[in-house]
């Protein structure tokens, strides 16, 4: 006898459908609770900064980090090579201009001093070994002058007076030929003493106005051995600190090597290295602020250095305040660039 069989509410295909459409609205309601309403971050109080909206010109702000220097540093070299002989002050002393720092040595250099000066006395010796010699031809020249007048004063009398007598018919005219010929020789004696003496004299001044422009040349050349010597006694070109001074008793230091510098601490820069992003958006008068042991300070860029490494470039910023005395140069420190 057939039965009829009833059909399950609850097979496992409507179960597993009524599951997907129960997750999948789970999920949609899910979405939107989270999504709506407000959105949460924890940040930290410190790092928000609460201003008024307005409108106003924009300004940007580059953060950077900068280096406290010495307005203007002056670097110390060796202007001649020596051994380090002594050493009068240490690294960080202050120095009045012309102070020495430190001693050298050269002994070719001395030589040369010395040998310079041997030639400048031999052309002096022989300057006035020269003019002593003008002066004496000079006097000799005069003296042969001398007698030239005087032959030439007594051949004038006796040819005037045989004129006379040749013309009153009391002597021939032999005698009174060979007194003329005779006034006639002196007198171009005469005139050939002249011309010697003026020769004689312009030569003696040529002479000694070389034996002058050698021995003045002589002594130039004396005075720059001398200077080239002093140059060993390194010194202060201006006031300042004395910083990274490199020698030590004993060392041999070549002509041009770096010795150290000196920092001329009556004002203060900020140098700092700028991302080369912004290099067409800062120029020279562009100010800044810059935040040093807690305190604010403003700032302005005087040189820009447009050369670009490793992707950046430096900026000199000088500062609008007070001089701050109570800086240390080479300390970081970090501020904003606007």
């Amino acid at each position: 006898m057939d039965r009829k069989i009833e059909k399950g509410r609850w097979n496992k295909k409507r179960i597993l459908t009524i599951a997907g459409i129960s997750g999948i609205a789970l999920l949609i309601f899910a979405s939107i609770y989270f999504t709506s309403g407000k959105s949460k971050l924890n940040v930290d109080v410190e790092r928000i900064t609460v201003s008024e909206v307005k409108k106003d010109a924009f300004q940007e702000t580059i953060p950077v980090n900068g280096v406290v220097l010495p307005q203007t540093t002056i670097y110390l070299d060796a202007v001649e090579g020596g051994r380090v002989e002594e050493k009068y002050v240490e690294d960080g002393a202050f120095l009045k201009k012309g102070q020495p720092i430190l001693r050298l040595s050269n002994t070719d250099l001395e030589l040369s001093l010395v040998n310079q000066q041997t030639s400048v006395y031999n052309l002096l010796t022989q300057m006035q070994i020269a003019k002593n010699a003008a002066q004496q031809n000079t006097t000799t020249k005069l003296n042969q002058k001398t007698d030239v007048e005087s032959a030439f004063k007594e051949a004038k009398r006796v040819y005037e007076l045989n004129k006379y007598l040749y013309e009153q018919k009391a002597i021939g005219l032999q005698e009174f030929k060979q007194s003329e010929n005779n006034y006639n020789y002196q007198l171009e004696r005469m005139d050939l003493t002249d011309k010697i003496l003026k020769q004689d004299a312009s030569s003696n001044v040529q002479q000694v106005s070389q034996a002058q422009q050698s021995y003045l040349g002589s002594q130039n050349a004396l005075g720059v051995m001398r200077k080239k010597v002093g140059d060993l006694v390194v010194r202060a070109p201006v006031d300042g600190q004395l910083t990274s001074l490199d020698a030590e008793v004993g060392q041999n230091k070549p002509k041009g090597e770096r010795l150290g510098q000196i920092d001329v601490v009556s004002g203060y820069k900020v140098r700092v290295d700028v991302d080369e992003h912004y290099i067409s958006r800062v120029f020279i008068g562009l100010t800044g602020e810059a935040t040093i042991a807690g305190k604010d300070y403003n700032l302005k860029i005087n040189k820009v250095f447009t050369q670009v490494n490793n992707g950046r470039f430096q900026v000199d910023m000088l500062f609008m305040d007070k001089c701050l005395r109570a800086f240390v140069a080479d300390k970081h420190y970090r501020y904003a660039l606007h």
